[in-house]
């Protein structure tokens, strides 16, 4: 097998794996009416989590397209994301602050700098896991 098969077994892998991961959220019976945010929010996770293993394979333009996607679906979570509830608000805070650290991934990974875009990629996971948590409890 060569070597991209192999990382794109690995990238189908992992990415089934986080989606089955954080799909508990969505199949949870909370967030009532927040249910196409939770998706996006399961999607944008799944991407940065691309992203983060990319940059620690040092592909830094991998990490640029995970990134892209993670804030195209975190973006889609805010505009859908039940924000009169103060767990909706407290996920919004966080999917932004994600969006602000994967747009600096995407940034640096164009620049072929796969250290410092990773970083932001995990950062970017990190308030994004966060999200998910204040999601669960969006009713």
């Amino acid at each position: 097998m060569t070597t991209s098969r192999i990382l794109l077994v690995t990238v189908l892998v992992l990415g089934s794996m986080a989606f089955a991961t954080n799909g508990a959220i969505a199949g949870s019976g909370h967030g009532h009416g927040g249910g196409e945010a939770v998706g996006h929010l399961n999607q944008a996770i799944s991407h940065a989590k691309g992203a983060v293993m990319h940059g620690n394979e040092g592909h830094a333009g991998e990490v640029s397209k995970h990134a892209a996607e993670a804030i195209a679906h975190a973006k889609g979570s805010i505009h859908s994301m039940p924000s009169g509830d103060a767990h909706g608000k407290e996920a919004i805070s966080h999917i932004k602050e994600a969006v602000h650290h994967l747009e600096a991934a995407v940034k640096h990974g164009d620049k072929g700098h796969a250290d410092e875009a990773t970083s932001h990629a995990k950062e970017g996971v990190s308030h994004l896991n966060g999200a998910a948590g204040h999601a669960s409890q969006v009713h």
